[in-house]
Parts: C-alpha cells; structure tokens; sequence
C-alpha cells in the first residue's frame, strides 16, 4: 500500500507576466513543496477552501510513483495570493524556497514532477486563450 501525498504547485505571474513556480531545493535539483494533504477532499477539509469552486486552486490530474520511497504523488496549483492560506500546512517556509521561471522549473525539476508542471502550463495557456474570446 502507498501512503498518498500531494505536491503543492505555487505559481505567479512576475512583472512581465511569465509563469514562476515556487520551488525548494539546493538549485540544482528542485522539488515542488509536499503537503500532509492526501487529496483533494482534505484539503477543502483543512483550508476550507473548495478547488472546485475557486479558480485560484487547479487540481492536476498528473499521479506518478516517486523513485523515494514508493509515494504515490497528486497535486494541487495555488496561485501565490492563495499560499498565506495554506502556509501551515506545507513542510517549508517561503524563506526556503524560490519562484523561478516555468522554463527553468521543467529543467530543474525531479522528473516524476515535470508532468505536474506541463499539465499546470497547458491548463492556464488554455485559461489565457479562452479568456479573450
């Protein structure tokens, strides 16, 4: 049996609008935050924060095996507005970690992690689009 975590995705659109993901780590290889949140019903039970109904929570469907442990791994995306909120139930503190570019993000990024990231980009690319139409 697996015990189930879920990454914490928090992202942020910088000056120039480009995407910036928080990530912990030693620069070289980076991680994306874990929670103690097993799904997405426990965090609506622990934050109080619905993600269906709040466009500022994007839950990814992205459920890899980490080569650590055997963890199995979902995600939630936050915008950054919304990590005072939820600060205390993440294992870092924001003086730990570093919003860098997507690009960079999916370079650095453990590689069970990276289909979080694409699937987090494609979902707001596809925000952007429909926004304007």
């Amino acid at each position: 049996m697996t015990k189930k975590k879920m990454g914490m995705v928090i992202y942020r659109y910088n000056e120039n609008e480009d995407l910036e993901i928080f990530m912990v780590g030693d620069g070289s290889q980076m991680e994306l935050p874990q929670s103690d949140f097993t799904s997405s019903d426990d965090f609506e039970a622990e934050t109080g924060i619905a993600a269906a109904d709040n466009e500022d929570v994007i839950e990814l469907d992205g459920e890899e095996f980490s080569p650590k442990g055997g963890l199995r791994h979902t995600a939630i995306a936050l915008e950054a507005k919304m990590e005072e909120k939820i600060q205390k139930f993440l294992h870092i503190k924001k003086e730990e970690g570093n919003y860098i570019a997507m690009k960079e993000a999916v370079r650095k990024v453990i590689p069970h992690q990276y289909a979080i990231l694409k699937e987090l980009k494609d979902i707001l690319m596809q925000r952007n689009i429909t926004k304007y139409l």
